[in-house]
C-alpha cells in the first residue's frame, strides 16, 4: 500500500489506503516507532501489510534499507520498544577519543584490533569491528597523518607485513632458488639424498619397476596412502613401524623429487594466461593463505606460496614471485579478491563469471527478506551476463540501471559497473576462460588431502605437506584417465613413479616379505624446509 508523510510545522503525520495517524511530533524516536509498528502489522495471510520501499519515506529516503535497519535493532533489543528507544549508541564520544588515542600510537591497525584495545581501555565487551568503520567516520586525517608519516620517516611503518618482507630478503639473498627448482623461494635446510641416482630412476621413463628398490616402492606405496587420506598412524602399523617415521620417510621423497618436476613445469609452460585463488589453512589455530597460480592451457601449478595474509601486499608479492621465475602473464583470471588486479603490472584482469552470478544470490538475500522481491530481481540481475554477445550485456545493463533505484539495487549497479570491463571481456571469446573452476577443481582435490588433517601443527610441517600433495596430485590420474604431468610429458606414463601410485599392487606384487622395510634406514633423507 503507498503510503504519504505529511509535514506542518514540527509535525508529521502518516497517510495510508483508508487510514491515517494523529499529528505527532516530527522525531526521530516516533517516526522510528511508527515504522516498526507498521511493520509488525499483519495482513489475513501473515504477510506485513507495509514493504520496507514503502515505509522508507518516513526517514526522507527512496532506500529501504532507511526502514530495514530500525526493524533490525528493535529485533536486536528483543523487540522491546522500550530498550529500542533509548538503546545506546556504541559510538559515543568518549569512544571517539579512544580511537584516536589508539590510532596515534599505530595509524595502520585493522579494525578487530582497534575494537579490543578500545575494549581494554573502556572495560567494555560490546565494541565490535564493524563499530570501528563508524568511529573513523569522526576521525579527521590530519593529526593521524602526521603520526604516519613520523613513522615512515623513522622506517617504522610497514602494515604488519614483517613475514613478506623477511620472505623477500632470503628470497633475493640466496642462491637456494636453484637447488629447489625455482628462483625466488627459500630452502631452509640442506636435504641430503643418500642414493640420488635411485631417485632420478623413480622419474625416468622407460626403467623397469624392477631396478627400482623394494624400499623405495614402499615408500612410495605410504606416500600414495597418505595422499589418499590413510593416518599415519594405520600406515605404521601396517609396516611396523612409527608413525613419524613414516611421515619423515613419504616428507623425504617427495621433497626429493619436488625440484626435478617442478624444473619440468616452468621449462615447458609459457604462464601467459593463469588462475589465481587462495585456500584458507590453519595452523596453530591461525589462518594462513595457500596461493596458487595455475597456467590456464595446461592446468599446472606455476606457483604456490603459503602466506600469513591476503592483503595487497601479499598478493603484490605473489607478483614479484612470478617475475622472478620470469613468468609475464597477459591475462589473469579470479575469483574477485579486491587485490588481485594489481598483481601482475600490465596484466589484463578477467573475473569470474560463474563467481559473478553466485554474488547476486548472496546480494540479494542480504538485503531483501521476502521470497517475492528476491525472485523479482534475481531473474534481471542475472540475465545480465547470460549471453555470448557484448553489445547484449551493455544494453542489458543500461536497462537495469534505468530501474535501478525503483528495484533498490542501486549498490549492486555501481559496484558492477566498475567491473563490468573485466568480466565483458570473456563474453563470446573462445580463448578467454569464463570462469575459474578449473582452480576450483583444484582445490576440491587438495581439500580431500586436507580434510582429515584437521589443520597442520606448523608453517615448515605445512610447507612440507603442500609440496607431498603436489607431487602425488601432479601423478594422479583425473577421471579422463590422464595425470595432470601428462600435458607437458607424456612419456610420464611410463614412469616408475606414474605406475607405482596410480596402480601400486600390480607394480608391487613381486615383494612379499615386507620385513625388507628396516633396511630402508640406508634410504635416509634428512628433512628439509622449503617455502614456496
Amino acid at each position: 500500500m503507498a503510503l504519504i508523510v505529511e509535514k506542518q510545522n514540527n509535525n508529521f503525520r502518516l497517510l495510508g489506503q483508508g487510514f491515517s495517524t494523529k499529528w505527532l511530533p516530527n522525531t526521530k524516536s516516533n517516526r522510528k516507532t511508527i515504522a516498526v509498528v507498521l511493520r509488525y502489522l499483519l495482513n489475513s495471510e501473515g504477510k506485513p501489510f507495509s514493504t520496507f520501499q514503502e515505509l522508507s519515506p518516513l526517514f526522507e529516503s527512496e532506500n529501504r534499507q532507511a526502514a530495514s535497519q530500525h526493524v533490525e535493532d528493535f529485533r536486536d533489543c528483543g523487540e522491546d520498544f522500550l530498550d529500542f528507544l533509548k538503546r545506546r549508541r556504541k559510538i559515543d564520544e568518549e569512544v571517539t577519543e579512544v580511537v584516536k588515542k589508539v590510532l596515534r600510537e599505530a595509524p595502520l591497525l585493522e579494525n578487530h584490533e582497534i575494537a579490543r584495545r578500545v575494549n581494554l581501555e573502556l572495560g567494555r565487551s560490546d565494541i565490535a569491528p564493524s563499530n570501528m568503520t563508524e568511529a573513523l567516520k569522526q576521525i579527521g586525517c590530519n593529526e593521524i597523518r602526521e603520526t604516519l608519516k613520523n613513522q615512515l620517516k623513522a622506517g617504522k611503518a610497514h602494515y604488519k607485513e614483517s613475514y613478506l618482507l623477511g620472505e623477500m630478503m632470503d628470497t633475493l639473498s640466496c642462491e637456494v632458488g636453484i637447488r629447489a627448482g625455482f628462483q625466488g623461494g627459500p630452502l631452509e635446510e640442506e636435504m641430503v639424498v643418500s642414493d640420488p641416482t635411485a631417485i632420478r630412476k623413480l622419474i625416468t621413463p622407460g626403467i623397469p619397476i624392477e631396478e627400482i628398490s623394494s624400499p623405495l616402492k614402499i615408500v612410495s606405496l605410504m606416500m600414495t596412502l597418505y595422499y589418499h587420506n590413510v593416518p599415519l598412524s594405520v600406515l605404521g602399523r601396517w609396516f611396523k613401524v612409527n608413525k613419524t617415521t613414516v611421515l619423515r620417510w613419504i616428507l623425504g621423497l617427495a621433497l626429493a623429487l619436488w625440484p626435478i618436476i617442478y624444473k619440468w613445469i616452468l621449462e615447458k609452460v609459457k604462464a601467459k594466461k593463469v588462475y589465481v585463488d587462495e585456500k584458507w589453512l590453519k595452523i596453530k589455530k591461525k589462518w594462513h593463505y595457500w596461493f596458487v597460480v595455475l597456467d590456464v592451457e595446461t592446468e599446472l601449478p606455476i606457483l604456490a606460496a603459503l602466506l600469513p595474509s591476503r592483503t595487497k601486499w601479499a598478493i603484490r608479492w605473489i607478483g614479484c614471485k612470478l617475475k622472478l621465475l620470469k613468468k609475464n602473464p597477459e591475462r589473469v583470471i579470479t575469483d574477485g579478491l579486491a587485490g588481485y588486479p594489481g598483481m601482475v603490472e600490465g596484466a589484463e584482469h578477467t573475473l569470474c563469471r560463474f563467481h559473478h552470478q553466485q554474488s547476486v544470490t548472496r546480494f540479494l538475500k542480504k538485503n531483501f527478506e521476502e521470497e517475492g522481491d528476491i525472485k523479482k530481481r534475481k531473474p534481471l540481475m542475472k540475465k545480465v551476463l547470460q549471453t555470448k554477445d557484448k553489445r547484449t550485456v551493455k544494453r542489458r545493463m543500461a536497462k537495469l540501471e534505468e530501474k535501478a533505484e525503483s528495484l533498490g539495487i542501486v549498490r549492486w549497479v555501481t559496484n558492477t559497473l566498475k567491473k563490468l570491463p573485466s568480466l565483458l571481456c570473456s563474453v563470446g571469446s573462445s580463448k578467454i576462460p569464463s570462469t575459474s573452476n578449473t582452480i576450483e577443481r583444484f582445490f576440491r582435490s587438495f581439500n580431500r588431502f586436507y580434510k582429515t588433517r584437521g589443520g597442520f601443527h606448523s608453517v615448515k610441517s605445512a610447507k612440507k605437506e603442500l609440496l607431498l600433495f603436489l607431487v602425488v596430485y601432479l601423478f594422479t590420474q583425473r577421471e579422463t584417465g590422464q595425470a595432470p604431468i601428462e600435458k607437458i610429458m607424456p612419456e610420464a606414463r611410463e614412469m616408475p613413479l606414474y605406475k607405482l601410485i596410480n596402480d601400486p599392487f600390480q607394480n608391487l606384487w613381486e615383494v612379499k616379505n615386507v620385513k625388507q622395510i628396516p633396511k630402508m634406514a640406508k634410504f635416509a633423507l634428512t628433512e628439509q624446509k622449503v617455502a614456496q
